[in-house]
């Protein structure tokens, strides 16, 4: 009676079976080990309507009068956050729709916002006139001047080159339409150009603030 003798499988053939379950082993793993890693979290969105500057910059010593005649110093910037824009109250366009838009920024943000309205024409804008310019668009709004060289210095700081041609034939005043802000230290904390988005610049104070 003959025995049946066990079927031998070539040497080949069991050397790929042992690769295909090793192969098969490692892929587990590694699907395991990708199950184990901690979920990505979204990165948030890059902020559009204010630029914030990388280390705030510290406001000058200047010595100003706002809209009543009295001093305005740098220390009148501390302990809140305002919002300054330069201008001049026989602007045609450009600041008019600034200071609305301002308006709007304040009444939008959580947390209270000094509006300064800086005049850069201390020739033709008196306190008396600056007081006028700037009540009319919200109470608590605050207008100052001064003399050129203590203008030249805040302006320095801020980054906000203007130019005044006081020549009768040609009066000219050229100015930023930048929004600056400056925090409670009394640094320059960031800017908001033009055109204004309300909502998205509300928003992002309201992140800042």
């Amino acid at each position: 009676m003959n025995t049946a003798q066990p079927k031998k499988f070539p040497a080949w053939l069991i050397a790929l079976a042992l690769a295909a379950m090793a192969t098969g082993v490692w892929s587990s793993l590694q699907l395991n080990k990708f199950d184990e890693q901690p979920s990505v979290q979204p990165v948030a969105a890059a902020m559009t309507a204010v630029t914030v500057l990388p280390q705030p910059r510290t406001i000058e010593a200047i010595k100003l009068i706002d809209q009543d005649s009295a001093s305005f110093s740098r220390s009148d910037f501390e302990d809140q956050w305002s919002l300054v824009f330069l201008g001049f109250t026989s602007c045609g366009h450009v600041c008019p729709m600034t200071m609305a838009k301002m308006r709007m920024i304040q009444a939008g943000v959580e947390k209270p916002l000094n509006v300064v309205f800086v005049s850069v024409d201390p020739n033709r804008d008196s306190p008396e006139d600056i007081h006028a310019y700037v009540k009319n668009y919200d109470e608590s709004f605050v207008g100052v001047t001064g003399n050129p060289a203590e203008l030249d210095k805040l302006a320095n700081t801020l980054g906000a080159p203007y130019f005044v041609d006081t020549n009768p034939d040609n009066y000219i005043v050229d100015h930023p339409s930048t929004l600056f802000l400056i925090d409670p230290s009394a640094s320059l904390a960031g800017t908001i150009s033009q055109p204004v988005d309300i909502q998205q610049a509300v928003q992002e104070l309201n992140e800042l603030m």
